[in-house]
């Protein structure tokens, strides 16, 4: 994918973007932690900085960490690094559509939208393969994806301006292609840890269709699924302020 988080980036994301990945994981672990039968054995495809690494480990999970940004892996390198000593997390430098297990999971899960990034519906019909084969038989894949209500914040102007950041975020969303650009800049950090945020994010929608189809090529089954209300709110611009749903959650289950 073209949207690898950059250092700066990053950095301003870790402690920006993850209220919502610490609200749902403590719930999508239990759920998978009820439905595993005991095979504690994930992946956190688009892992990104480790928020929901973190909830994994503490649940006595063995855990595969996958992301193309290094940025985002360097900081869950350091976040996680006692477990990934005695090896409760492994870390893969690897794009979502093409990455590879060592051994299979009972699991996989990709959170906050990350999926949103890449650029067409082959590109995601090529991360469920991906998915699909590594995944245990019986084993799920829990994801979600953003709705077009989220996008459109991306038409405004906003600033971020806090003691530890200053920061742009422009853009555009189309709702007739279904597709956008944001471009994120400023500075994030104090003192000698300052760093330029620098990052132009690019993201497409899905449509529930598009996306069960994409599911059953691969061989994974759509399941329903309890999660709802204020799972599928974010955190950005007016879609916190409004009742609107800014995501939908998908549940999926290799044949």
């Amino acid at each position: 994918m073209a949207n690898y988080y950059s250092k700066g980036f990053a950095a301003f994301f870790d402690t920006s973007y993850t209220g919502w990945v610490n609200r749902f994981s403590p719930k999508l672990v239990a759920h998978l932690a009820e439905v595993s039968g005991g095979d504690r054995t994930a992946a956190d495809i688009c892992c990104g900085t480790g928020v929901t690494a973190g909830y994994f480990l503490d649940g006595g999970w063995t855990l595969y960490g996958v992301d193309g940004s290094k940025a985002m892996l360097d900081l869950a390198r350091t976040r996680h690094a006692a477990r990934i000593e005695d090896g409760g997390l492994t870390v893969i430098e690897s794009d979502a559509r093409t990455f590879e297990l060592p051994a299979p999971v009972s699991a996989c899960v990709s959170l906050d939208g990350a999926l949103n990034h890449l650029p067409s519906t082959d590109d995601l019909r090529q991360c469920f393969a991906s998915v699909a084969a590594a995944l245990k038989p019986g084993g799920e894949f829990v994801f979600d994806l953003y709705e077009q209500s989220h996008f459109l914040h991306w038409n405004h102007v906003t600033l971020t301006d806090t003691p530890e950041s200053i920061v742009v975020k422009r853009g555009v969303w189309d709702t007739e292609t279904r597709h956008g650009m944001l471009r994120v800049s400023g500075a994030h950090g104090a003192g000698k840890r300052v760093q330029r945020v620098d990052q132009t994010l690019t993201s497409w929608y899905f449509d529930p269709t598009e996306v069960t189809e994409a599911l059953a090529a691969a061989g994974l089954e759509p399941l329903p699924h309890g999660f709802g209300g204020a799972d599928l709110k974010c955190d950005s611009g007016s879609c916190s302020r409004t009742e609107i749903p800014c995501r939908t959650v998908y549940r999926a289950r290799k044949s």
